[in-house]
């Protein structure tokens, strides 16, 4: 069996193509079969069997470059009802741009395993691949080609790229849209729509595709963990002006969101025991092993910026390592537009979902093998002010978070925190039954790399002990 890939040569490093939940990287699959079905167009000369060939195939894996937010900018364009207003400065939409910034300059790789019967269509399709011009928006111009790559080839190709692996998994934090079959019929008659569009002087907006499927994808070679990521916005406020804590409640912030899932969980059907899971009441004491599956409420601390003041503007709600993401998929059904309150009833922030690649999310949860705590680790027990102690209390928590001590290569323990935007241990005011125990910030390396949300102590469910990966 060989391999047909798909290669895309970016000619600018700015990606504007947009998903459900925001700024898209990498490109979709049924991005790039919209693109090559669009490049082969032009010129009317289409195999409608290739095309009907490539829809039925598995999805992909993707080679892609690392993709971080670009600057977020506003542009002003004319609305087409011209029959209504001549004047064009009086009829300029808003219209937000938030692209996608590549880190690298290469190739996105797409690869699908073929059988020896299909080698003639997959080299019909390479050369359509060698027609694509832009994928995305139109300012999204792109160099294609395509090969059929030996085992061998394949493998060289995937160890030596220096950027991300994305697999087609289940349960993962990244959703792509992959054609099916019907993708190619939907599409003409999307085609036929647009130009049917004006008729007897009515216009008819045309359709969309609807015959796709959604796929889901994770980073190879890296564990995951499945979250849901919300931004805190202005309870009763329909401005969407985003609210902001201070770091040093995130203890009071995680509560708010536990008590909201605790009540809604116990009037619903929930999909485990929600008296663990959601609340996280367990039998034995917590810290002398490790606790059962439950989620981690972690408020998230601005960063990624010199002058970031740290303050709490976004949450995650995740999974233990290991988990499916059906948990995290309920947590984002039940919050969107959620309302949150605090211990006295009063409203506090409205909850809106936010992608994965959001500008701070983003910083929390890249792979890396060094990590610093931006909110202190509370060790499960007390140090007695020994380093030695404390260095063994660590180690005992890094199991508890379901790790094992050998995965960590080395650390660094201090009361010190790591970035100006964030405290001290004696900031932050832990509930009752961890008073006792000691907190500090840590500096953890493992010997392969991770990716976040990162969380480790005896308050990582509550927000404390919650890291950020260091650039490497």
């Amino acid at each position: 069996m060989k391999t047909l890939c798909i290669s895309l040569y970016f000619l600018d490093d700015r990606f504007h193509g947009k998903g459900d939940d925001g700024p898209e990287w990498p490109p979709s699959p049924f991005r790039l079969y919209q693109a090559i079905l669009a490049a082969v167009s032009r010129n009317g000369n289409i195999d409608e069997s290739a095309f009907k060939w490539l829809e039925c195939q598995p999805s992909p894996m993707i080679l892609a470059p690392h993709g971080v937010y670009g600057q977020k900018y506003k542009s002003y364009v004319p609305n087409n009802d011209s029959d209504k207003q001549m004047d064009r400065q009086k009829r300029l939409a808003e219209k937000s741009i938030e692209p996608i910034k590549l880190t690298m300059n290469y190739p996105v790789h797409y690869l699908w395993q073929i059988r020896p019967d299909d080698y003639h269509v997959a080299e019909k399709i390479i050369g359509y691949a060698q027609k694509l011009y832009a994928v995305g928006w139109g300012i999204d111009l792109v160099a294609g080609s395509g090969g059929l790559l030996s085992k061998a080839a394949t493998n060289d190709l995937i160890s030596r790229y220096p950027g991300n692996q994305w697999l087609p998994t289940v349960h993962a934090n990244l959703m792509l849209r992959c054609p099916k079959q019907g993708s190619f019929d939907d599409l003409k008659n999307v085609y036929q729509s647009f130009l049917n569009r004006f008729e007897d002087n009515v216009y008819r907006p045309s359709r969309k595709p609807i015959e796709f499927t959604e796929t889901s994808y994770s980073r190879g070679g890296v564990p995951q963990r499945k979250f849901m990521a919300f931004k805190l916005l202005l309870p009763d406020d329909d401005s969407d002006r985003w609210a902001s804590f201070d770091q040093r409640k995130v203890i009071e912030v995680a509560a708010w969101i536990r008590g909201y899932l605790c009540s809604v969980s116990r009037n619903h059907d929930f999909l485990g025991d929600s008296e663990i899971y959601v609340a996280g009441h367990v039998q034995k004491d917590p810290y002398d092993g490790k606790q059962p599956p439950r989620f981690s409420y972690l408020p998230v601390p601005s960063i990624g910026h010199e002058h970031a003041d740290g303050r709490i503007r976004r949450l995650i709600i995740a999974e233990p390592y290991g988990g499916n993401g059906r948990y995290a998929g309920w947590a984002r059904q039940t919050l969107t537009n959620a309302t949150l309150k605090d211990i006295n009833g009063k409203s506090q922030a409205r909850l809106e979902p936010l992608p994965s690649l959001d500008s701070v999310i983003r910083h929390y949860i890249h792979p890396s093998k060094t990590f610093h705590s931006i909110t202190p680790v509370i060790l499960p027990g007390f140090d007695d002010l020994k380093y030695k102690k404390a260095e063994k209390l660590l180690l005992k928590s890094i199991e508890h978070a379901g790790f094992s001590i050998d995965d960590l290569a080395d650390w660094q323990l201090r009361k010190a925190p790591f970035r100006k935007s964030s405290y001290g241990p004696r900031s932050y005011k832990p509930p009752k039954y961890l008073q006792k125990n000691s907190s500090m910030h840590m500096r953890l390396v493992w010997k392969n790399s991770i990716s976040g949300p990162l969380a480790i102590g005896a308050g990582r469910h509550i927000g404390l002990g919650l890291f950020a990966p260091e650039a490497e």
